[in-house]
């Protein structure tokens, strides 16, 4: 053979083992040889491809997860407000405020279902007056005497209000204003409805005297505000609903 062809022949068989080399090394890793490299335990390329997935999915998880919690603590309601009636102002994820934020007004509006006075001494001094007239009535004491109780300061004029059913949106309601004992006349509103509107309900209404009016009643901390305001004086009336009545103390039977 030439000394040329020896030549020619070498240069061949370099160029052919660097490009071997080359493809060999070149490669990407498996699975397998990533994790010998890595000083791990070996991985498949299939067990690689579920590690790609988890990562994956964990990273959507991690970025979901704060604005879930972002969500959460917008909408977060103390649970001790529950049951009791106080706050300020609705729905800003405060502990301060009320579940319903209906300007104080508990989400439990059941808590005001009954009969209200404007205080536990005004029911009692009406209790006292029904007792007396019935003692009257029964003859077990003296005219004279039923004058000197009469006039003495628990002989005034008795409002009540009867709370039939309340939810966060409607009241239903009767109320009655009664006269100083002897005649004790009775104004009257029979079976309102009203809309509530954040704990407050504004209406109209006729009295049993004919007296048309315009009324507002308002659920607070533990208390009912109620007024009424004439617009068109019955004729004739001896009698009328017309004041402002703060009730307290709801009977307990």
């Amino acid at each position: 053979m030439k000394k040329t062809n020896i030549i020619i022949f070498i240069v061949m068989l370099l160029i052919i083992t660097v490009l071997v080399c080359y493809i060999i090394w070149g490669m990407p890793k498996t699975g397998e040889e990533s994790g010998n490299l890595n000083g791990g335990t070996p991985v498949t390329n299939e067990e690689l491809v579920q590690l790609n997935a988890v990562d994956v999915v964990n990273d959507v998880n991690t970025n979901a997860g704060g604005n879930g919690q972002n969500e959460v603590d917008s909408n977060q309601v103390d649970t001790n407000q529950t049951n009791t009636v106080g706050g300020n102002n609705a729905g800003n994820g405060n502990g301060n405020n009320s579940g319903n934020g209906n300007n104080g007004v508990s989400t439990n509006a059941r808590a005001y279902i009954g009969d209200w006075y404007i205080s536990e001494e005004a029911y009692r001094n009406a209790e006292e007056i029904d007792h007396i007239l019935d003692l009257r009535e029964d003859g077990l004491i003296s005219d004279s005497e039923f004058e000197s109780q009469m006039a003495s300061d628990i002989n005034a004029e008795v409002p009540e209000l009867d709370i039939e059913r309340c939810t966060d949106g409607q009241i239903f309601f009767d109320f009655t204003l009664t006269s100083p004992a002897p005649l004790q006349r009775e104004g009257k509103l029979d079976n309102m409805v009203v809309t509530l509107d954040r704990g407050v309900g504004t209406f109209t209404y006729t009295d049993n005297w004919g007296t048309r009016g315009n009324g507002t009643i308002t659920l607070k901390d533990n208390q009912i505000e109620l007024k009424l305001e004439t617009t068109s004086a019955a004729q004739g009336a001896l009698w009328g609903v017309e004041g402002i009545y703060t009730f307290s103390y709801k009977r307990i039977d």
